[in-house]
């Protein structure tokens, strides 16, 4: 049984202003506390330069997820077929 038509796109984008704001909140609560080297930027600093052959695997997955968020896609109908 499939969802209603049009529910998916709701909480797909839902979802991802949800986790967002919840990042962004939970790197302005790190970066506002006591703790130094807390924040998410702070901690992946950390992990890249303790692991340099992890730390470039961290950016290729995140480039390529960023690049197919962004890349160019085949214009579609609203029944999700392409045109």
């Amino acid at each position: 049984m499939s969802p209603p038509t049009g529910i998916t796109k709701l909480v797909t984008v839902v979802l991802m202003f949800g986790c967002a704001a919840a990042l962004i909140i939970w790197d302005t609560v790190a970066a506002t506390n006591n703790v130094v080297g807390d924040t998410i930027s702070e901690t992946i600093f950390k992990f890249t330069h303790g692991h340099a052959v992890a730390g470039m695997g961290l950016a290729l997955a995140l480039g390529i997820i960023l690049g197919h968020l962004v890349w160019g896609q085949a214009p579609q109908t609203s029944t999700g077929k392409e045109k």
